[in-house]
C-alpha cells in the first residue's frame, strides 16, 4: 500500500502554465464503498495521444495522509467497475496541468463549475516537508484539511466562491 500526502489549495485561476505542463482530460466515477477504503474511484485520463484507465482505493489516516492503492485498468475492467458506480455522486470531470516546480511536483485542477478559482496540489514525502509555489500562484486559501474540497465532496455539492475560507 503507498502514501498520498499532499497539500491542497484554491488558487485563483493561472493566466497560463510553464511549456513542460502536461495537460489532461479526467473523468473520475466514485464508486459503492467498502469496508476497508473511505473511497474508490474509477478514472479516465487522456493526454494528447493516450488514454490510461486506473482504479484507486483511498483510506484516510489522519493529518492529509492517504493510504492509497492505484493500479492501471483494462476497459473491460473499467466496464466492469462501473457497474458499482455509486449513484450519489455525480462524475468529476477537470482539466488538470502538471509540472514540476522546486523539486515538487504541481498539479493544477480546473473544473467547469468556476471561472476564476481552480485546485492545485502539491505532492510531498511528508507532512512536515517544506515546498515553495510558483510566485505567480495567487492562494486563496489552504484547504488540504478542508472536507469540502476532496473530489468526492465536490460530486456531492460545489462550494460557492462565497463559501471559500480567506487567508488571514
Amino acid at each position: 500500500m503507498g502514501k498520498e500526502i499532499e497539500k491542497k489549495f484554491i488558487i485563483e485561476m493561472p493566466e497560463a502554465f510553464p511549456e513542460d505542463a502536461v495537460r489532461s482530460e479526467i473523468v473520475q466515477y466514485f464508486l459503492k464503498p467498502d469496508a476497508e477504503f473511505d473511497t474508490r474511484r474509477v478514472r479516465s485520463r487522456t493526454t494528447r495521444d493516450k488514454t490510461v484507465l486506473t482504479y484507486t482505493e483511498k483510506k484516510f489516516t489522519g493529518g492529509f495522509t492517504r493510504i492509497e492503492n492505484e493500479r492501471e485498468i483494462s476497459e473491460e475492467e473499467f466496464a466492469s467497475l462501473l457497474r458499482e458506480r455509486d449513484e450519489r455522486y455525480a462524475p468529476i470531470r477537470k482539466t488538470r496541468y502538471v509540472y514540476p516546480y522546486a523539486g515538487h511536483v504541481m498539479e493544477t485542477d480546473i473544473f467547469p463549475f468556476w471561472d476564476k478559482y481552480a485546485i492545485l496540489e502539491v505532492e510531498l514525502a511528508e507532512e512536515s516537508e517544506s515546498f515553495t509555489l510558483p510566485e505567480q500562484i495567487i492562494v486563496i486559501a489552504d484547504v488540504t484539511e478542508d472536507k469540502r474540497f476532496t473530489n468526492k465532496s465536490l460530486a456531492v455539492r460545489v462550494p460557492d466562491p462565497e463559501e471559500f475560507p480567506r487567508r488571514h
